[in-house]
């Protein structure tokens, strides 16, 4: 099943580049989202047996992740219907690399080898990199670039760092990470170590942490929302899984206070840097990937600080993915129907359009953190994480850097929403499928923010006691 579900998207993509109309590429695009959403959802009964020697297996860490990613996509594909009634390009480019940075990233979820995990977020960079550029703007061409660059920069060091990994295993003679974990005390702490920082910075680089952040403002700020969704939602947690992967290996080999000294200086760094950037920022979209700056220093910070912390971390990944669905379909619905996403462009957004003037406040209230979104317990849980272990200064310091961003984004928000209404390029209508996929996130973060249902609750139990090792 899990090589079906590999497989589905990978010959779709290649469907989708035969001549056939616009619609019939997005209601195909839409079918097997909806297809790898069944079979995902069956494996919340009962998990597929590993195969081909156990290089892919599914275990409760990798279903939460590959959820995400088939709840993404399928939003993205539903928001899509309604997108391209009013563009006149063709999606035959965009689908194609979308349906094959689904293979990817379900690759990516599921691998064991820490080999064919690098491959697989390699690969997924590929094809996410032609999806920046679908406006083919210079300024989308810039940021097209700038993010190849850099995230090949980052996934060369973490390549270096699978490396020096294989030298630490040297007695190993694998990389499956169930034989590295069987073996850990076999391992060379040096050697481990090194690859533990290479691992660190590369597959960081690929979340955009801090300082490694640089190409996400430019990335996010010229592609359209849909893209912007998949990348910030599910692109960067693959690599977010890979660092988890990592975290089991340290926690077996006895560096796990080494491994986590370093995640939680990394993710107060990613704290702060959005907060600087964030007051003098103009433009919503760009604001939004400094938020995702933010939200993956949530996550490392996390995983670094342990206990309930990484339970609010993982949780914090489903919370992250359903907020940027709310944030990016919005900020891109705004951005087709004004032509612009800045702030000096674009105002009295709910005169025109109330419902889009709605969810771009929800976006805000989501985004930031507030009751009674999901992302308000998830953070709290990673506060309290650090309040338990007594770290009162690193906790004050997360709130601060939370209530800047709160500021800067409420800012750029509270002025599109409200103001004098400028006029929009398309006709003034709201449109049925790109709101419903908004409705859907709105409901499902709010929904689990006031409800967690039982067998999430014990998914994410049981994947804190895979990644505490």
């Amino acid at each position: 099943m899990l090589a079906i579900l590999i497989l589905i998207p990978f010959i779709c993509a290649f469907l989708v580049m035969l001549p056939s109309t616009k619609q019939f590429k997005g209601k195909l695009f839409l079918l097997v989202t909806l297809l790898h959403g069944l079979i995902v959802a069956s494996f919340w009964k009962v998990l597929p047996a590993p195969e081909f020697d156990g290089f892919i297996a599914l275990d409760q860490m990798s279903l939460i992740l590959m959820s995400i990613i088939s709840l993404l996509f399928l939003l993205v594909a539903v928001f899509m219907l309604g997108y391209f009634e009013h563009e006149q390009r063709s999606n035959r480019k965009l689908i194609a690399c979308l349906l094959a940075l689904l293979s990817t990233m379900t690759l990516s979820s599921v691998s064991r080898h820490m080999g064919l995990l690098w491959m697989a977020v390699e690969t997924s960079t590929l094809f996410s990199a032609p999806l920046i550029s679908f406006h083919r703007n210079r300024d989308s061409l810039e940021a097209t670039w700038k993010y190849l660059l850099v995230c090949s920069v980052g996934i060369a060091l973490a390549l270096m760092g699978t490396f020096f990994l294989a030298i630490a295993a040297h007695d190993v003679h694998t990389l499956l990470l169930s034989e590295i974990l069987d073996k850990a005390s076999s391992l060379s702490t040096n050697w481990l170590k090194l690859s533990v920082i290479f691992l660190l910075v590369g597959y960081g680089c690929k979340m955009g942490l801090a300082p490694m952040h640089s190409w996400k403002p430019e990335a996010y700020g010229q592609s359209t929302g849909m893209v912007a969704v998949l990348m910030s939602g599910a692109v960067t947690q693959c690599s977010f899984l890979a660092l988890v992967r990592v975290g089991q290996i340290c926690g077996k080999t006895g560096l796990a206070d080494f491994y986590s000294s370093i995640l939680i200086l990394t993710g107060l760094l990613s704290l702060a840097v959005p907060a600087l950037f964030i007051l003098s920022e103009r433009n919503i979209k760009r604001a939004f990937a400094y938020s995702s700056i933010e939200h993956m220093g949530l996550l490392v910070l996390g995983l670094g600080m342990g206990g309930v912390g990484v339970f609010g971390a993982l949780f914090h990944m489903i919370n992250n993915a359903l907020a940027k669905v709310i944030m990016f379909l919005t900020a891109g619905s705004i951005a087709q129907k004004y032509g612009s996403s800045r702030m000096d462009e674009v105002r009295g957004v709910i005169h025109i359009y109330p419902v889009t003037g709605t969810f771009l406040i929800s976006a805000l209230l989501a985004g930031t953190g507030m009751f009674p979104f999901a992302t308000f317990h998830s953070e709290l849980m990673i506060l309290n994480a650090a309040v338990i272990s007594r770290h009162y200064v690193l906790a004050f310091f997360v709130v601060a850097c939370l209530a800047v961003m709160f500021i800067g984004v409420a800012r750029i928000v509270l002025d599109i929403v409200h103001g004098q209404p400028t006029e929009p390029v398309l006709e003034k209508k709201e449109n049925f499928f790109m709101n419903s996929a908004i409705v859907a996130a709105i409901i499902g973060l709010i929904g689990i923010g006031l409800w967690m249902p039982a067998p999430l609750e014990k998914i994410l139990s049981a994947a804190v006691l895979i990644a505490n090792g």
